[in-house]
């Protein structure tokens, strides 16, 4: 899952966003501000809106900082701890 995770977000950075890249030059370690990819904050929401919609999550508050937001690995692993979140919510339901 986790693969999958940080290959739905290289797609949407690819896909959906207004960046110039190539799928195979994104690497997944690399900045998403200044001395990185160069985002900017409208793109920043963008991508929120993308991720949120594709994984069916919402980023809470504490999620929304430059920490998950350092680079695409440092986003899975938050995408991932809230889908986790989400299973273990949904079998306590049940």
């Amino acid at each position: 899952m986790s693969d999958q995770v940080l290959e739905q977000i290289k797609r949407i950075v690819i896909e959906d966003l207004d960046v110039n890249l190539k799928y195979e030059d994104l690497d997944e370690t690399v900045p998403l501000f200044e001395e990185g990819l160069a985002l900017d904050s409208v793109i920043l929401v963008e991508l929120i809106g993308f991720i949120e919609k594709r994984f069916q999550i919402e980023l809470g508050d504490d999620a929304l900082n430059t920490e998950t937001f350092r680079n695409l690995q440092s986003i899975a692993r938050v995408i991932r701890e809230q889908l986790a979140l989400q299973q273990a919510e949904t079998r306590q339901a049940m």
